[in-house]
């Protein structure tokens, strides 16, 4: 009898306890619950406030000036100058913030019109038309080139708002596709590296280079553009600087810094008088600036790559880029070498400018000549700005030059200029 009571107090204890601890999970799980709750809201007025801190920047900056009857429409995170005769903006503005670093929001892709420009944006039927099969599928008939951003969407994960602003047919441009994703991809992914790693919002302008005579597509005539330019400037850290890049529209053949390019020449280009409103002097700087110093990171590796030297070179020098253009010629190809490396062959292979793969320029020291030269070529070259000199070969689409003897290099420093 004792022990059957003893059995039912320990069950009622242990029920009891059970209990308490039910009692308490559902208190956590309300706790937490209320605080996920407030989380969701503090997020919401943090992505308000970088909004609307955005905004407060781009205005206080001011936007490109034009001769040409532009519309200026700004939307929360983006403003644009609308070109009508283009269908398409001659410039969008925006800004890339460091929250881009843990940007997690999908895309939307909710392309459509922009109710803001007066005279009406363009619209899908310029992009491509749908049609319904007899099965019922649609089918789709495009004119052959993407639908272009020119404020790239994933700039603006960090926030749904700006990300869905993205997908106006305002801030879209006719590209072809081995243009709109191979190098233009890249560039746009090369500044938000570069404002991961510095820890620096920029602002970008984004546009085409738009002139009389272009083709067209589409129900409303868009405009299809030859080239476009981006322009990144950074008035965040203590060292103001500025780059624009200016691209074919088609396939680059070279790397994203064989682009590089100044704002004064996309000046002269588009006719649009970009940062009027910074003082005179440090706009004057500013756009003249054309190379990467201050814009890769000493701890970033990732693409390895430094700007080629600026053409033209003295007589008789060529750079990485116009190397292609000196196949069959004996003549001297400069550049700053970035890699090197000794293949299974014992060959050593110097990569200028760029690494391998995305190189557009190497040369080759075979084993049976690396005894010709009074110091280690894979040692002592690396880093360092030289020219090679002989016979220009092309090999997988890559211009190459064998050097044979010491003789045949010249460092950069003692070229006459």
């Amino acid at each position: 009898m004792r022990v059957f009571i003893l059995i039912l107090f320990l069950a009622s204890l242990s029920k009891g306890f059970a209990q308490e601890v039910d009692k308490e999970i559902a208190t956590k799980q309300s706790r937490l619950a209320e605080i996920e709750k407030e989380s969701v809201q503090i997020l919401d007025e943090l992505e308000g406030l970088r909004l609307k801190w955005i905004r407060q920047q781009m205005d206080q900056l001011g936007y490109p000036k034009s001769d040409d009857a532009l519309q200026t429409v700004k939307h929360i995170a983006l403003t644009l100058g609308y070109s009508e005769p283009d269908e398409q903006a001659a410039w969008v503005q925006h800004m890339v913030i460091p929250e881009v670093e843990f940007a997690n929001v999908s895309r939307t892709n909710d392309f459509r019109t922009d109710s803001l420009v007066k005279t009406g944006s363009a619209e899908e039927t310029d992009y491509f038309l749908k049609t319904v099969a007899d099965d019922g599928e649609l089918v789709y008939d495009g004119f052959g080139y993407d639908r272009g951003h020119l404020a790239p969407s994933a700039d603006f994960r960090w926030s749904q708002t700006a990300l869905s602003e993205s997908y106006f047919y305002s801030n879209m441009s006719p590209q072809k596709p081995e243009f709109n994703r191979e190098r233009w991809a890249e560039l746009e992914s090369w500044i938000r590296t570069y404002v991961i790693d510095f820890q620096e919002s920029v602002f970008v302008i984004t546009g085409p280079v738009l002139k009389l005579g272009l083709k067209q597509q589409g129900a409303n005539k868009v405009s299809i553009p030859e080239q476009f330019y981006k322009i990144v400037i950074d008035l965040d850290g203590k060292e103001k600087k500025a780059i624009a890049f200016l691209m074919p529209n088609d396939h680059c053949a070279y790397p994203v810094t064989g682009y590089l390019t100044s704002i004064d020449e996309i000046e002269k280009l588009t006719g649009l008088d970009f940062f009027s409103s910074l003082d005179d002097a440090q706009e004057a700087k500013l756009e003249a600036m054309n190379t990467l110093d201050g814009w890769v990171h000493e701890d970033n590796d990732k693409f390895g790559e430094v700007a080629p030297l600026k053409a033209p070179l003295p007589k008789g020098y060529f750079n990485t880029l116009q190397a292609k253009y000196k196949v069959g010629e004996k003549t001297y190809i400069c550049g700053t070498v970035v890699a090197t490396k000794m293949s299974r062959k014992e060959a050593i292979y110097l990569n200028f400018d760029q690494k391998y793969p995305r190189n557009i320029f190497y040369a080759s020291i075979w084993k049976n000549n690396q005894n010709n030269f009074s110091f280690d070529p894979e040692k002592e070259l690396l880093g360092r700005a030289v020219c090679v000199f002989g016979k220009v070969e092309l090999y997988n689409d890559q211009a190459r030059i064998s050097v044979n003897r010491e003789e045949q290099i010249i460092f950069w420093e003692d070229v006459e200029k």
